[in-house]
């Protein structure tokens, strides 16, 4: 069993173009988070027809959005990892997001990985002081992997 780096799995069935570090980002997320690295986490990237299905079925009605979590809270019985869930990215809203904020591409991508796996790790911005402290982590976390952003979207 290999604890030195988390279990990554990408779907990325429409080919969209993506960073190649996420791992590595995933990893540096769970290391400022003190959390340990044997963790499995699964980042699918989709097209605006299936955010807005997903976002129905979960939330009542169809609409778009960058970035949904889904806490799976499972242990693999075959590795042991703790399974933590899915962080399912909406390309095409990410990269409209970007040029509308300034923000490059990869970036932006990067900062909804960091988004998502906050949401899995228990943060959330419900409450004033939620935010606060789920924006201060990501903050640190885009500052110790040197990504700058030239607007954080609401």
């Amino acid at each position: 069993m290999n604890q030195t780096s988390p279990e990554v799995i990408i779907i990325n069935e429409d080919k969209f173009n993506i960073p190649d570090d996420i791992g590595y980002l995933i990893s540096s997320i769970l290391i400022l988070e003190n959390e340990p690295l044997d963790k499995v986490v699964t980042i699918i990237f989709i097209n605006e027809g299936e955010m807005k299905e997903l976002y129905n079925k979960y939330y009542g009605y169809a609409q778009s959005t960058d970035v949904l979590s889904f806490d799976a809270g499972e242990i693999d019985p075959d590795s042991g990892k703790e399974i933590m869930g899915d962080i399912v990215i909406c390309y095409p809203f990410v990269d409209h997001q970007s040029l509308k904020l300034g923000n490059e591409l990869f970036d932006e991508i990067k900062l909804m990985v960091i988004h998502g796996m906050l949401h899995l790790l228990g943060y959330d911005h419900n409450t004033v002081d939620q935010k606060s402290d789920m924006w201060k982590s990501q903050n640190k976390i885009l500052m110790s992997n040197g990504i700058k952003l030239n607007q954080i979207p609401e």
